[in-house]
């Protein structure tokens, strides 16, 4: 196994034991191998992968950076996908920061990458996470609009989501939508 997965695999034994310090030097760690081995799409995942574990830490200026790199990174590949992951977790960094306008930017960014990627699932969490957000803010009816286009993106609903799905069908034709 070459250097950068045995770093990136110790990074993430720190991040799920809660060690968020050292998840970021093992996660820098394996971004500079990944990058010394020309494999740039592992380097963007451990840049995006420090930048949730600093984030974690509340060290907010290093998960910015974090995800910058890993952003940058993204762009240059090509990957709407990876795109959309790393720029969902700087709306989360920005809803940890309290910045909620620029959390619902990142938000509705991720949204659009992700279904530019054909990966509705994805898409479907971040609108949840865009209605928990807008929950939090007070705004019923926006926290209830992207629940319903969360549900509506899930290609293989639960019986629950299914169930959900009715109701607000339901009620969308008894507002007149």
């Amino acid at each position: 196994m070459p250097i950068g997965n045995e770093l990136k695999d110790k990074g993430l034994a720190h991040f799920r034991a809660g060690r968020f310090e050292e998840a970021i030097a093992a996660f820098t760690q394996a971004q500079q191998a990944f990058m010394a081995e020309g494999n740039r799409a592992q380097a963007s995942e451990c840049a995006n992968d420090r930048g949730v574990a600093a984030r974690q830490a509340a060290r907010f200026e290093e998960a910015e950076a974090a995800f910058s790199e890993a952003r940058k990174l993204c762009e240059e590949l090509g990957d709407p996908k990876a795109q959309g992951q790393v720029v969902g977790n700087l709306g989360a960094l920005a809803e940890s920061r309290n910045q909620n306008d620029a959390a619902v930017a990142f938000y509705k960014e991720a949204i659009g990458l992700f279904n530019a990627a054909g990966e509705t699932g994805l898409a479907g969490e971040t609108w949840r996470a865009l209605s928990r957000l807008r929950m939090k803010q007070g705004q019923w009816f926006a926290a209830l609009g992207a629940y319903d286009a969360g549900l509506e993106s899930v290609k293989h609903p639960t019986p629950t989501q299914r169930w959900l799905r009715r109701l607000m069908k339901t009620s969308r034709r008894l507002m007149g939508g």
